[in-house]
């Protein structure tokens, strides 16, 4: 049984969640990338199932009512966040300030990128970052997700704009208690691939277990993978193009098929707020604060507006800037279509079903990792320069 067509499905769990016989599972295909499979022997033909895909509904988009340059101002708070640390604050916000419940990406023990839940301040430190891989909805999560808004709960889900597709046709309808947050999307990596990339570093490295993976931050690791035994002691590091997951990602090789077709990476967005990184920010209009990761943030519906002014009123170090939509289209192309795919990409899916990812993402990006890895040493040996030279070598 398909419930819809191979190339258009986004993983969202909607399916599995909604399957009253409990016959849907996530399976991963020859390549590592997961997609419903239907137990025939169990299946009752209810089709629930096709009625809950988001693939076969319809959904009402909206413009933004406001664009907003945004980032908050306590530096502590900000520095693991991916740009202005809006997710962050809207969390704590819906915990603190309504208390209701976040759910969200981070991590479980096994460093799987999860939907997960949390009503304690003190948790929402896992949910920090960007996690450039697919986060797993789970069995469950959604029910979980219509049992707390059915018992009265304030409930803030945070995700891609495929999972907020899954979260609403599961729930069928709106709930005033629900305030849903779309991340832009550049397209996600199958976690196989994830999994597998950190276990072969770890390999390499001789490395021990880790306490956290990153990706981003507002510090000198931004754009840069780096690995973590605890919060001061980073084992791991290496910048985004010089290292092989997170150059697949990037380029566009190793995102899952749908999303190179996205419904979803349009002007009009599906959720109440959209937030990403504010690209391009003061490059034709003036901009006088530092804009060096700042979110933009895009209140789509009345609901969504009154829920970020909220936000704007009960956190004092939130900075909010009014600016116009049309300059965050113009340089975030992930607002205006989907990411195109990489030309490498149809030789990798080949190496991929013939020797692994491991081998395959090498096999296809060892010349441009070689070449990026090569461009850095200059300013690695320079670094190393002892102080009392480098002055002879600038003429200083």
């Amino acid at each position: 049984m398909e419930i819809c067509p191979k190339e258009k499905c986004t993983a969202c769990y909607a399916c599995v969640n909604a399957c009253p016989f409990h016959c849907i599972t996530m399976q991963e295909d020859e390549i590592g990338v997961l997609y419903p499979q239907v137990d025939e022997e169990q299946c009752k033909h209810c089709n629930v199932c096709l009625k809950t895909c988001p693939n076969h509904n319809e959904f009402k988009f909206n413009l933004p009512l406001k664009c907003y340059a945004a980032w908050i101002g306590d530096n502590n708070k900000r520095s693991i966040c991916a740009s202005g640390g809006i997710g962050t604050t809207m969390s704590e916000f819906a915990v603190k300030g309504r208390q209701g419940v976040v759910f969200g990406s981070c991590y479980d023990k096994n460093f799987t990128p999860v939907i997960a839940c949390t009503e304690r301040l003190e948790e929402l430190e896992r949910f920090k970052g960007s996690r450039y891989v697919q986060s797993v909805v789970g069995i469950g999560t959604l029910a979980e997700v219509k049992c707390y808004l059915n018992s009265g709960r304030f409930v803030l889900y945070v995700g891609t704009p495929c999972q907020i597709a899954g979260l609403k046709t599961y729930l069928h309808h709106d709930y005033d208690n629900l305030v849903t947050v779309d991340l832009i999307c550049h397209g996600v990596s199958p976690v196989r691939y994830f999994k597998e990339e950190v276990e072969e570093i770890l390999r390499q490295k001789r490395l021990g277990k880790l306490s956290d993976v990153r990706f981003r931050g507002n510090d000198r690791n931004n754009f840069c993978l780096t690995f973590w035994t605890d919060k001061s002691s980073r084992v791991y590091r290496c910048t985004a193009y010089s290292q092989y997951y997170f150059s697949g990602f990037l380029k566009g090789i190793t995102l899952r098929e749908n999303c190179y077709t996205c419904d979803y990476a349009r002007p009009e967005r599906i959720s109440d707020i959209t937030i990403g990184d504010f690209i391009g920010l003061g490059k034709d209009e003036p901009f006088e604060d530092n804009p060096y990761n700042v979110s933009v943030v895009l209140p789509n519906t009345e609901k969504g507006l009154a829920f970020y002014k909220e936000v704007q009123q009960a956190i004092p170090y939130l900075h909010t800037v009014d600016r116009r939509y049309e300059e965050a289209l113009k340089y975030g192309p992930s607002l205006r279509k989907p990411f195109p795919r990489h030309v490498l990409q149809k030789p990798f899916v080949a190496y991929c079903k013939e020797m692994g990812y491991v081998k395959a993402i090498r096999k296809v990006l060892w010349k441009d990792v070689l070449k990026n890895r090569a461009s850095y040493l200059p300013k690695l040996l320079f670094v190393r320069i002892p102080r009392k030279l480098k002055k002879v070598v600038l003429g200083k």
